[in-house]
């Protein structure tokens, strides 16, 4: 089963279009006459969340509309249980773009203000805070979450304010639930992002760090490292036949434009990049770090006329990695060394989901906040952002395990 299939009703009996490609979308969301009611059952649809999927898994789809001339966004809602919330016609439909990317809070430094107003927004989305409590009061820190976002407004869900009677939450969503992110990969044949069930990505690390950045040697220095000379030398690696690794990890910097020959990783652009195979990403199962800034962002390419959003983490998926962390604007580069040594630290010595790495290291540092945030030194805040701007996109159950090698420890 595949994204395209998961398609949520909120009422039975219409079955999902078919999908014939990944990049295929759903079915529009039409429940009009179920959301002018006071009570409405979110259920599955006649194809629902697969078997394969760990219990617990529930599926937030973000698909980008017009309405009264605005662009904005609808929600679809998908859990494993039948859940009824309470919702008005403006509660899933509808929704403005909002002035959220964590992109551009990072550039004005405005962290203060940029946590406010994300506490804000969150508020009035009443049917999605209902949706999740129930969620949450069934599987508590167990919740795995699949954000499937194409809109390019880089809505920041991880940092979606949801509070629980439980006093161990956090409040913000990333820090108390996996998010696992979902976006249209461009195959002929659509990708099981659930199959296969748990997936260590295990092997050799392969990495490239760009000349302006400090070399990473004392980092990967116990692991079986292969270290590639330039982004060219890197993709000449990726594109062999014969190798395989179970990290690739590429820090340098990323930007992105209008278009894919705007937009650029490690120096090359979104239309070169994509022309490489990557063979060995197939060959084994690979988890892809793109320690880049903005290397998790949408984006439309104004070149086509066309909806469909890209990513670079899009291409590394396309060519087969099992999962890809990226960011969703500008880290500093101390803040990405930490986010390196700290993932490291934690597959040292078994294998860890790569979700839940994610979620602990943001649970990290909202604990490292003081009760009141606003009143929080800016360091802090500026630390509690940049984490919080690493997203995972691809399958559910990747692992990581990378431990030294023989005579190393």
């Amino acid at each position: 089963m595949n994204p395209q299939e998961l398609a949520v009703t909120v009422r039975g009996g219409r079955s999902p279009e078919p999908a014939f490609a990944a990049a295929a979308r759903p079915a529009r969301f039409e429940a009009e006459d179920a959301l002018a009611s006071a009570e409405v059952p979110i259920t599955t649809a006649p194809a629902p969340i697969p078997a394969a999927a760990p219990a617990g898994t529930a599926l937030l789809r973000v698909t980008r509309e017009t309405y009264e001339g605005e662009e904005c966004f609808h929600l679809e809602l998908q859990s494993d249980a039948a859940l009824r919330i309470s919702v008005t016609a403006q509660d899933l439909r509808n929704q403005r773009r909002p002035r959220l990317g964590l992109a551009g809070i990072a550039a004005a430094g405005t962290w203060r203000q940029g946590l406010d107003a994300l506490h804000s927004w969150s508020v009035t989305k009443v049917a999605l805070r209902q949706w999740l409590t129930a969620l949450r009061r069934q599987h508590g820190r167990g919740l795995r979450l699949i954000v499937w976002d194409e809109t390019d407004f880089q809505i920041p869900w991880e940092l979606f304010f949801h509070e629980t009677d439980d006093p161990g939450d956090h409040g913000w969503l990333g820090a108390d639930v996996e998010v696992i992110r979902w976006t249209t990969v461009f195959t002929e044949t659509p990708i099981d992002w659930s199959s296969g069930g748990a997936t260590v990505c295990e092997g050799p690390v392969l990495s490239y760090v760009e000349k302006s950045f400090p070399a990473l040697d004392t980092r990967f220095g116990a692991l079986v490292h292969d270290k590639a000379a330039s982004m060219a030398d890197l993709l000449s690696k990726l594109d062999a036949r014969n190798q395989r690794f179970g990290l690739v990890h590429l820090w340098g910097h990323g930007t992105v434009g209008t278009d894919g020959a705007q937009a650029t990783l490690g120096g090359l652009s979104m239309d070169q990049l994509g022309r490489h195979r990557m063979r060995a990403l197939r060959a084994a199962r690979t988890l892809v770090l793109l320690n880049a800034c903005s290397s998790a962002l949408l984006m439309n390419d104004d070149r086509f006329g066309e909806r469909a959003t890209r990513t670079f983490a899009e291409i590394f998926l396309r060519r087969g990695a099992r999962g890809v962390i990226a960011t969703a604007g500008e880290v500093g580069k101390l803040d990405s060394l930490e986010f390196v040594d700290r993932l490291l630290e934690v597959a040292r010595d078994r294998s860890v989901s790569v979700p839940a790495a994610l979620r602990d290291y943001r649970a990290a540092l909202v604990e490292e906040l003081p009760a009141d945030p606003s009143t929080a030194d800016p360091a802090l805040l500026k630390a509690f952002f940049y984490g919080f701007m690493y997203l995972y996109v691809g399958h559910l159950d990747t692992a990581l395990y990378m431990p030294p090698r023989e005579g190393a420890r």
